[in-house]
């Protein structure tokens, strides 16, 4: 008879994943696990859903970059707040069991209640998102138009949950020893860069993605390790 599988183990590794198979990081075998899950469980279909947006935005800015504003980039981004503005699935309430874990871990970070509809809409995310960010002291603030700090190179793509505290990032990001040196984009991305030489990237982001209120974390170039 083969042992009970423990449904909670199997949906927070997926979760995990689900971020290193969006970026072609994950093996096969992991790819595969991941889309039978998400085959049966309709929450973690909305985080792949909002996961997948958010990574393509990230793309498309940096294919914007690269390009001095090619226009066929801009043509994308539109293409993205357009489905953005297009969605309107909500997602599903959970379960007793599934909440009780949730609230300890990354999954704190969702509001069952309020509707992916409304995380979705490029309109309500960057005004808000918007709004957040400008109430950071200069120091930790930067935007698009100024020049980047050319002596850190970014090493990892972040976007937060506007509800999120500010002294709560601020405090994150020290303890990290990691700085903001561009954003937000108009996705609501920024961009981090380490203050130490050699740090260890993969373990930042982890701390990142288990800190209540960060909605993506996501190294960058050659930051970007396997899972």
């Amino acid at each position: 008879m083969n042992p009970p599988v423990d449904r909670d183990a199997v949906h927070r590794h997926a979760w995990e994943l689900i971020p290193w198979v969006l970026n072609g990081s994950a093996s096969e075998h992991q790819r595969r696990a991941v889309e039978a899950h998400l085959r049966e469980c309709a929450r973690c279909r909305a985080e792949w859903e909002f996961q997948r947006k958010v990574y393509i935005a990230m793309s498309t800015e940096e294919q914007s970059t690269d390009a001095a504003a090619d226009s066929a980039a801009e043509r994308g981004l539109a293409h993205f707040w357009q489905r953005f503005d297009d969605a309107g699935q909500h997602s599903p309430a959970p379960s007793a069991k599934l909440a009780g874990w949730a609230s300890r871990g990354r999954l704190a970070v969702l509001s069952y209640g309020l509707a992916a509809a409304v995380l979705l809409q490029a309109g309500a995310l960057a005004v808000l998102g918007g709004q957040w960010f400008s109430r950071l002291p200069p120091s930790q603030y930067r935007t698009l138009s100024q020049a980047e700090d050319t002596s850190a190179a970014p090493t990892v793509r972040l976007v937060v949950d506007p509800a999120m505290p500010i002294g709560r990032l601020q405090s994150v990001l020290a303890q990290l020893q990691l700085q903001i040196v561009a954003g937000p984009s108009e996705a609501g991305v920024y961009s981090l860069a380490s203050m130490q030489a050699n740090a260890d990237t993969s373990k930042q982001i982890a701390v990142l993605r288990a800190t209540p209120g960060v909605r993506f974390a996501e190294p960058v170039g050659r930051a970007a390790a396997t899972p």
